[in-house]
């Protein structure tokens, strides 16, 4: 109170801006010597990882209604019967059988035939990682029972279709009730306020993947770590704890129930055994979505244990982008490491459906667990639509050819990077993937567009585009 009585009265408390409150955590020095990006040329063994994200399911998502109703200010959320429209209203974008590429999420049945398509097509999967986000964006009428029934949903439909394999979830902000409504233990309302009914239905629903001491972590902070392979731990981070809409975490912004300790405690024990980390979560910290606190440790966290994190898999933007990490957070100094941010299953908002499976140098002891290439498949629903069957998917492209990748190590994709700051096809290629549509609106030839693109792939660290940005 006393900080927003500051905001908004003269005299007052003291003004604080809630979104860039800063704190520190301690991570531990005696940094090793930085190793060189491994290079695999021959990889003695190889695993296939399939990556979903936002798979963001609406229920009522009605095929023939208004797809294009934001001019209406009817709902949130198109593609679905409004009580509110005026009798004869004319319905000028009819809403497709199998979704549409418009203000919209995804029909139950674009996912089932997506999920069986995958089953059917990539058998030669190693495991399955799902990075959050299952229901549709109506968040104005979210409860914990529709929550926990269309969860389930999700989870029997991947088990019918992936039966023998092994997923790993993180959390999303669209699983708390409210939305992003996830409180830390400190709060002192948590018996009451707090998200045990979500965390222990997942700890349950995720303990057919995961194992028992795995469990109390999801229990307790929704997070936790396995071992996939020989060598390599899997942290599953709760990133809602950064969330700029989880109002909870303003009571007390500081690292929310030890959630960076505890990942600086993994990478520190890790480090000392020579292991291998990948981390999925849900928000990435260089998306201004996540409070500025928690983005400037993060980044301080990742830089300092890059010897140990071979990887970094997001979602939450719905778009097909990375990130790039920086010595001392210099934007013209080395790059150090860098993150996926994986496109969505959902439209929402005028995106064609999409997924990506990673080939890893990985399955034996001394693998890198790099990753080697990524491929992205999509779908194109006006087509599906049009021919009343179902989506037909296809490779969109592979980063590493399409981009003309020598490798995918950090200092690849910063000099990625630069080229699309200076390039106009491959930037006009890039603006495509990111939305897997055609989004013809001239960016490549609007400066201020261009440079928000490229400034947002150099600052993994939320609001600090003045300085990664310097000099576009």
């Amino acid at each position: 109170p006393d900080e927003l009585c500051g905001i908004f009265v003269d005299d007052c408390g003291t003004p604080v801006n809630p979104l860039k409150v800063l704190w520190n955590i301690t991570i531990p020095g005696g940094k090793p010597a930085v190793k060189p990006w491994p290079s695999v040329n021959s990889p003695k063994k190889t695993q296939r990882v399939l990556h979903l994200s936002d798979i963001h399911i609406d229920r009522e998502y009605t095929e023939g209604s208004e797809a294009d109703c934001l001019d209406d200010q009817l709902l949130g959320l198109c593609c679905r019967y409004s009580p509110d429209s005026p009798a004869g209203t004319p319905v000028k974008t009819p809403a497709g059988k199998w979704g549409s590429v418009a203000y919209c999420d995804l029909p139950y049945r674009t996912f089932e035939a997506a999920m069986k398509h995958i089953s059917e097509t990539h058998k030669d999967l190693d495991y399955i990682i799902i990075t959050g986000d299952m229901l549709s964006h109506d968040m104005w009428d979210y409860s914990q029972d529709k929550t926990l029934t269309n969860y389930e949903n999700v989870t029997q439909v991947l088990v019918n279709y992936f039966p023998n394999a092994r997923i790993y979830e993180s959390i999303g902000n669209h699983e708390g009730v409210p939305c992003d409504s996830m409180a830390p233990h400190n709060m002192e309302e948590y018996d009451t306020r707090g998200p045990t009914w979500l965390y222990n239905y997942l700890a349950d629903t995720w303990s057919r993947w995961i194992s028992p001491e795995s469990v109390k972590g999801v229990q307790y902070r929704a997070s936790y770590v396995e071992y996939p392979s020989p060598g390599l731990k899997l942290i599953s981070m709760n990133s809602v704890y950064c969330s700029g809409l989880n109002f909870y975490i303003y009571i007390d912004q500081a690292d929310p129930d030890g959630t960076l300790t505890w990942l600086v405690s993994e990478l520190l024990d890790s480090e000392a055994k020579g292991e291998k980390v990948h981390i999925i979560s849900h928000i990435p910290a260089g998306d201004d979505y996540c409070l500025k606190g928690w983005a400037h440790n993060f980044y301080e966290i990742v830089n300092r244990f890059e010897n140990t994190i071979a990887a970094q898999f997001y979602g939450h933007t719905h778009n097909d982008h990375f990130q790039v990490y920086y010595e001392d957070s210099d934007p013209a100094g080395r790059p150090t490491h860098f993150n996926f941010i994986t496109p969505s299953i959902t439209t929402h908002t005028y995106n064609n459906p999409a997924y990506r499976i990673y080939t890893i140098d990985g399955g034996y002891e001394g693998a890198s667990y790099t990753v080697l290439d990524a491929e992205t498949y999509t779908t194109d629903l006006d087509e599906a639509n049009a021919k009343d069957q179902e989506p037909q998917w296809f490779l969109e492209y592979s980063s590493r050819d399409e981009y003309g990748l020598p490798d995918l190590s950090p200092s690849s994709w910063a000099g990625l990077i630069d080229r699309l700051a200076v390039d106009d096809d491959l930037f006009t290629k890039f603006h495509r993937f990111y939305f897997r549509s055609t989004h013809e609106d001239n960016c490549v030839n609007d400066p201020a567009c261009r440079k928000k693109f490229v400034c947002g792939l150099k600052a993994a660290k939320s609001y600090e585009e003045d300085n990664f940005c310097a000099g576009l």
